[in-house]
């Protein structure tokens, strides 16, 4: 990026910090894709179940970022991380799937 932009790296990486304050979607996107990566296999294959049923169900497609900042305000907890919450709602929700 730098090199596109013809300056240094740190002056790339400054503006994308920047960037990133200044345009919440940028860094909540950022953070909702760690949280997805982060999770195991298993999760992730419940959480694309329950996507699939909650699509299926609004008879619309719901993506897996849609989904993150759903369960941030579904499970309102503060002493838990994004990644618990996450992981919480995934277990309460699959069962309504099996």
């Amino acid at each position: 990026m730098a090199y596109s932009m013809d300056c240094s790296v740190s002056l790339a990486a400054t503006m994308l910090l920047i960037a990133g304050i200044r345009s919440r979607d940028v860094s909540t996107q950022m953070v909702d894709s760690e949280v997805i990566r982060l999770l195991d296999p298993g999760r992730l294959k419940s959480l694309k179940l329950i996507q699939k049923y909650i699509s299926k169900l609004n008879d619309e497609h719901i993506s897996l970022f849609s989904l993150i900042p759903y369960i941030r305000h579904e499970v309102v907890d503060t002493t838990k991380t994004l990644h618990e919450k996450v992981n919480l709602w995934i277990d309460d929700n699959i069962k309504n799937i099996d």
